[in-house]
């Protein structure tokens, strides 16, 4: 009972600050403008996921064999000195696969169970995203036949989204402070502040490619550039 009177005078509270803030605005000349800003920033965290598929006529041989070859997968990411905690199973299946042959006598097809389908997903975090490339290549060497794509990311964006979040509130005091002098006024105290987004990422071109050691297979990737930025409406009231 005390914690849905609490829920509902916290609801009341936010009602009656959004009911406030409505008001300030609809008493006095105001001016809403949204500020934005950001950074293009390279990803320094690269997500391989990928998986190891094997076929065998028995149950037991495509388990055995399939276990056997993503030992030697996760072998050879310690080798390249991806620590254990940057390696994640996705998933671990093992089905019966049947197909449709025609008799030749009837004319009518008939199920036909061939073999066995193991199958074991992982996903890797890789930094530093340059050797990326490298482990994709030399995974597929050790027994990954199944590349299900690759995320890049950045690690830490907490810290330039704060920067961001203040640069996007400077901005839009810049352009009110335009507006506003253009129509003769002054800005006087703000009376709203509204995130209109957390943030966006989204990728942008950008051609990095590190060398791969002689004698080692290379997937080539680009990382490119992803886009941090902030947005904010905020509102000021205006005088004369």
């Amino acid at each position: 009972m005390i914690r849905s009177l609490f829920a509902l005078s916290l609801g009341l509270m936010l009602f009656t600050a959004a009911a406030v803030a409505d008001t300030l605005k609809d008493g006095v000349p105001n001016l809403s403008v949204v500020g934005e800003a950001y950074e293009d920033v390279a990803p320094d965290v690269a997500v391989l996921r990928f998986g190891v598929v094997t076929e065998r006529p028995s149950a037991a041989d495509a388990t055995a064999e399939n276990a056997r070859a993503v030992d030697a997968v996760l072998g050879d990411l310690k080798k390249m000195g991806v620590p254990n905690a940057e390696i994640a199973t996705q998933g671990v299946t093992l089905a019966p696969v049947t197909t449709e042959e025609r008799d030749p006598k009837t004319g009518k097809l008939k199920a036909s169970q061939k073999f066995f389908r193991a199958r074991n997903d992982l996903r890797v975090r890789v930094t530093p995203v340059e050797k990326a490339g490298e482990i994709a290549g030399s995974l597929i060497e050790k027994g990954v036949n199944s590349f299900e794509g690759i995320d890049f990311e950045i690690a830490h964006p907490r810290e330039r989204l704060d920067a961001l979040r203040r640069e996007a509130v400077k901005d839009a005091e810049r352009q009110a402070k335009i507006y506003a002098e253009a129509a003769g006024l002054r800005l006087s105290r703000v009376l709203e502040i509204r995130p209109i987004e957390e943030s966006e990422v989204r990728p942008r071109a950008f051609a990095a490619k590190a060398a791969a050691p002689s004698g080692t297979m290379e997937i080539p990737l680009r990382p490119g550039l992803q886009r941090l930025s902030a947005r904010v409406n905020i509102v000021w009231g205006l005088s004369r």
